[in-house]
């Protein structure tokens, strides 16, 4: 469910069982660019979250206390973004952040002062660095090396690098790729690289100059529909090359797009569409609360990061020993005791150590075959140097 832009959805507060604590609610805020150009990647997110609130209240909360979600869509705008995280802290006084935005950097410096830990977002640079951050998958830094390590196996050689022209995170994906294909020696070099914009009529300009490179690859860091765009513009001029999906973009809108398949997607968690024992709760719970969402085509990789972001903040509040007024100190003390937690196996191994940025090297890796999405390494993450 897309929210318009300021709009405050407060939800998590049915479902409450009998003998519950009656001490005050666990509240966090959640900060989404669910409409502009990352819109449709982006905005199912809330949904996730309104779900798991849901289910969480409806099995007793966190550590016996009421959880509940304010979302606030800050339209990928940074002044919209900053102020309403700084409402989510002072008005709704929340002890912990899901960050589901891609204008992180306009708050970061102001809620690191605020001591709130942030979950959630493993695509943007921001939380690699900010030690009040603790991502629930690989970090975006470690994620370029994923792309390196994925290119490897493929063995593609040279490489196309497209990315939006209206949000800068974007462009800002891109040196860190070149610099981690350089330095780990991966054999796959970058030949051609371009911003694209979203509202293109077609990219067949980006697809003949990648394909007069030499680039049998081809990563597109835009909205989903836009790689799909961008793969079928391709076709259309005889060029098939492999496309890497990244930053959130996966979804299964591409299943049945022909010149999709074959595609290789480094995860930061464990593939949505994986159904076993670590995913069995997602799926019950947005069944049961949000049950447009498993059949959405835009049901994907930012989806379950903030699945796993919110089992998080649930395992963080239940080693933190929440007290009768939830702080957000005792969350984070919670969030500084995991030591190779993998929260029921939804997320590589997670340690946070007080007072560093948290680093998260291990990835998990995916594609699409026959029109299906496939664990390429099986349900098991694969650790990068």
């Amino acid at each position: 469910m897309a929210v318009g832009a300021g709009l405050t959805v407060a939800t998590g507060a049915i479902g409450q069982p009998a003998g519950a604590s009656t001490g005050a609610p666990v509240v966090f805020g959640d900060i989404c660019s669910c409409t502009g150009a990352e819109g449709s990647a982006i905005a199912p997110t809330s949904d996730v979250l309104q779900a798991w609130a849901s289910w969480t209240n409806a099995h007793g909360g966190i550590a016996g206390h009421k959880v509940q979600v304010v979302v606030k869509d800050d339209a990928l705008n940074p002044a919209t973004s900053l102020a309403d995280v700084q409402g989510l802290v002072t008005q709704n006084h929340i002890v912990g952040l899901f960050d589901n935005s891609d204008e992180d950097q306009a708050w970061a410096t102001y809620i690191e002062q605020q001591k709130v830990p942030v979950f959630g977002n493993t695509d943007t640079p921001v939380g690699q660095d900010n030690p009040d951050f603790y991502p629930p998958g690989t970090t975006n830094s470690n994620l370029v090396v994923a792309e390196a390590v994925s290119l490897k196996r493929a063995h593609v050689k040279k490489l196309a690098d497209l990315y939006c022209v209206e949000d800068p995170v974007c462009a800002s994906s891109v040196p860190p790729l070149v610099a981690a294909l350089k330095k780990e020696g991966y054999g796959t070099e970058v030949v051609y690289k371009s911003g694209i914009a979203f509202a293109a009529p077609n990219y067949t300009a980006q697809c003949l100059a990648a394909k007069q490179a030499g680039a049998t690859a081809v990563t597109v860091g835009d909205a989903a529909e836009i790689v799909t765009k961008v793969a079928m513009d391709c076709a259309q001029q005889g060029y098939h090359p492999i496309e890497l999906g990244v930053d959130g973009t996966v979804s299964g809108s591409w299943l049945p797009i022909p010149s999709m398949q074959g595609n290789i997607d480094p995860q930061p968690d464990i593939p949505w569409f994986v159904h076993s024992a670590a995913t069995k709760e997602l799926y019950d719970a947005l069944d049961k609360y949000a049950p447009s969402i498993p059949t959405s085509p835009n049901l994907g990789e930012t989806s379950m990061t903030a699945w796993a972001g919110a089992q998080e903040a649930l395992e963080a509040g239940d080693a933190g020993h929440l007290s009768a007024q939830p702080t957000a100190s005792e969350i984070t003390k919670g969030l500084e005791s995991f030591h190779g937690i993998t929260l029921g196996g939804i997320t590589p191994p997670l340690t946070f150590a007080a007072g560093k940025p948290h680093q998260i090297s291990c990835f998990y890796e995916m594609g699409i075959n026959d029109k299906k999405f496939v664990a390429l390494n099986g349900d098991k993450y694969i650790c990068a140097s």
